[in-house]
This record gives C-alpha cells, structure tokens and sequence, in this order.
C-alpha cells in the first residue's frame, strides 16, 4: 500500500480530509477539515503558519513551532520545530525538528532531526538524524543517522549510520555503516561496513565489511570479512572465518575452517577437510598395529592432504573391540610418476566400550601419531603405501601414558 494511501485512510479515522501536495493546493486551494484546538496563526502567509498548537487533533497548512495534541496532529505542508501527539503525527511534505508519538509518525517525503514513537515511524523518502521506534521505522528512500527499534528498520535504497533492531535491519540497495540486529541484517545490493546478528546476515550483492553472525552469512560478493558457524559467498575475495565456508565462483579468497569449499583452484583454505576443482577424494582400506582394521576418506590436494576415518583400535588379540575415530593431516612429494612419498601427523579418539568394564581400562583415550607413507600407484584409481612411525596413548583424565609404541599400516588406495 502506497504512504498516500495509508495517510488518507488515517486521516479519514480522525475526521480530517486527506492531505494533498502543494501542486494540487494551487489548483484546488486546501480543504480544511475537524480541528478541534487552540492555537497561533498567521493567515496572512502563504501558505499559513502555525506557531503554537494546543487540542486533541489538528488540522492545519504548516506548522512552525511547538505542536501538542493528545490524538493527532495533520499538518499540509511542512513541520518545523516540535510535535507531540498521543496517537499520530502527519506531515504531508516535510518534518524538520523532533515529534513524539504515543503511536505513529508519518511524514510524506522528509523526516529531519529526532522522531520517537511507541509503534511506527513512517517516512515517505528520506529520515536523517535519530530515529526511535518501538515496533519499527520504514523509510522510503534512505535513512541516515542512527535507526534504533524494537523490531525492524526498513531503508527502501540507502542506509547510512547506525541501525539497530531487535529482529532485522533491511536495507533496499547500500547498507552503510553498522547494522546490529537481533535475528538477521539484509542488504539488497551492497553492504559497506559491520553487520552483527544472533541469526543471518544477507548482502544480495556485495559485502565490503564484516558480516558477523552467530548462524550464517551469506554475500553475493564478499570483500571484507565472513565470521559465521557457516560463511556463504557467490565471489569470494576476502576472508572467511567459520566452522563451514563456501564460495561459489573462482575469486581468491581465504578461508578458514573445519570444513571449506571453493571453485577457485588457487584459494588459499586452511581446515580440516579443503574442498577446490582439482581436490581428489579417494577411500583407504588399511590395517597395522595400532588399528586391526580402518576404513577413511582421503581429500587430495596438489601437495597436501587430509583424512577422516574409523577403525577397530588394537589393544590386544585378547581384548574385546574397541574403536577408533582419526584425523591425519599430512604434505606428500611425487618421486616418480607412480611413486609418492608422504608425511603426516594423526590424532586418535579411542573408545574402549567393553574394555572399560571386562579389562579395567579407560573409557575413552587418545593417541598421537607421526608416520612417514610410500604410495604405489598400480593405475590411476588403484594403489597400495605402506605406513611406519610411532604412537603414544594417553588418558583424558589427567593425560597419563597408556602406552607408547612403533605403528605400522599397509593398505590399498582406491579412487
């Protein structure tokens, strides 16, 4: 619904007759309706000037001075100076200097300076300075200033300043500045400075900032800084900070995280698990004496490597099975076009289950390991490496030794 509109139906509420714009004042002249008050004006002027307002709702061209209604206030043209009314105040062009509202403020093209309302702050194009609401502000065009509300601040184009919100901030097209909200921040185009949120933070374009969130960021375009539980950006050329990072197109970046995702082969990815185009995902089937048996997922890149993986931990041919859940880490050379040799560095989680009863061990342990690898590549989906280095256990509780040995593993390399 367009703001003319919703100022008509309001002051049709009120027993007043629509404001009209100074273009149809000039052919029609002004239609006057209730106005129940007592105040100062000068008619000679054109259009006329009120200085001083006191009633329950008014009506009158414009106001230059102090305006005080206990239901609302509708002023033609502009308002300058103060108004106060327990219900509304209207401005059909401009509002320059502070109202107070018990419900709603609405301006048709301007608001200027300090507007408070217990509901709503309505401005049909631009709201520069201080604007308080406790439900929400909408401006048509820009807010610039400083935009605090209970719920949401709503800028149709541009936002500059601060806004804070206990749900959202939205902004039409550039987001300037801070934005703090308390579920999500959304920039329909461009997002320029900080954006910090329990939830989601959105830029549908570009983020030259920081995006900071407790959930999730998503940037069209991000040139700044993601940190999120999970970042998301369709070009990234900045940093990424997060448990999971994607960027979908080829832009470099940085990103750091458990888990990171790009389409850009030369992204610099520092993670657990590093996902690019040449990244070569193959499955390991291995065995030795520290796992009877494992089974893991390796993420090849072009000099590193990572792995995930699950195994029967060894803890003697006379003991029950126990299991094992490892990470490894490692760098690998090519010697030949078929031979590789690697280095790596293992963490393992070790769950004793019956062990912890029946045999009087640790529930749960850790073991860390350092191992050097030789891979042969039979053909390009199959190989075989054998593995050697050495392991230490250790408790979690108060980090004793459980034991302490050489490991070896052999297995076969698919994929």
């Amino acid at each position: 619904m367009k703001l003319k509109t919703i100022l008509a139906a309001i002051c049709l509420l009120l027993g007043a007759h629509p404001f009209l714009y100074a273009q149809q004042h000039a052919k029609k002249g002004l239609k006057k309706g209730a106005n129940v008050s007592l105040n100062i004006t000068d008619k000679k002027k054109t259009p006329q000037r009120t200085y001083f307002n006191l009633g329950l709702f008014s009506n009158y061209t414009c106001l230059n001075g102090l305006g005080i209604n206990i239901i609302s206030s509708l002023q033609h043209y502009n308002a300058y100076g103060m108004q106060a009314a327990g219900f509304a105040n209207i401005t059909g062009l401009k509002s320059t200097g502070l109202q107070i509202a018990g419900i709603t403020n609405v301006t048709g093209q301007r608001a200027c300076g300090a507007i408070f309302s217990g509901l709503m702050n309505v401005s049909g194009h631009s709201s520069y300075g201080l604007t308080v609401s406790g439900l929400g502000n909408v401006s048509g065009s820009d807010i610039r200033g400083v935009g605090i509300s209970g719920l949401i601040n709503v800028g149709g184009k541009d936002t500059r300043g601060v806004m804070i919100a206990g749900l959202g901030n939205v902004a039409g097209e550039v987001q300037g500045g801070l934005s703090i909200g308390g579920l999500m921040n959304v920039s329909g185009k461009s997002s320029r400075g900080v954006q910090i949120t329990s939830l989601l933070n959105v830029a549908a374009e570009t983020n030259d900032g920081w995006q900071l969130a407790g959930l999730g960021n998503v940037s069209v375009a991000n040139k700044g800084l993601q940190t999120a539980v999970m970042n998301y950006s369709v070009s990234n050329s900045g940093l990424q900070l997060g448990i999971g990072n994607v960027n979908t197109e080829n832009r470099k970046g940085v990103q750091i995280g458990i888990v990171n995702f790009s389409l850009d082969s030369c992204a610099r990815q520092i993670g657990c698990i590093n996902l690019k185009p040449q990244t070569r995902t193959q499955l390991i089937v291995s065995g030795g004496n520290a796992n009877k048996g494992s089974v893991a997922v390796r993420f090849k890149n072009r000099h590193t490597y990572t792995q995930i993986g699950t195994g029967g931990y060894y803890l003697g041919t006379d003991k029950d099975f126990s299991l094992s859940l490892f990470y490894r880490a490692g760098v690998y050379w090519q010697l030949t076009p078929k031979l590789d040799i690697s280095a790596d560095f293992g963490y393992y989680h070790i769950e004793s289950l019956k062990n912890k009863d029946s045999q009087g061990f640790p529930a749960r342990m850790y073991a860390l390991e350092p191992r050097v690898n030789l891979e042969y590549s039979i053909t390009r989906k199959f190989g075989i490496f054998a593995s050697g280095g050495y392991g230490w256990t250790r408790t979690y509780k108060g980090s004793h030794a459980f034991d302490d040995k050489g490991v070896f593993e052999v297995g076969m390399v698919l994929f």
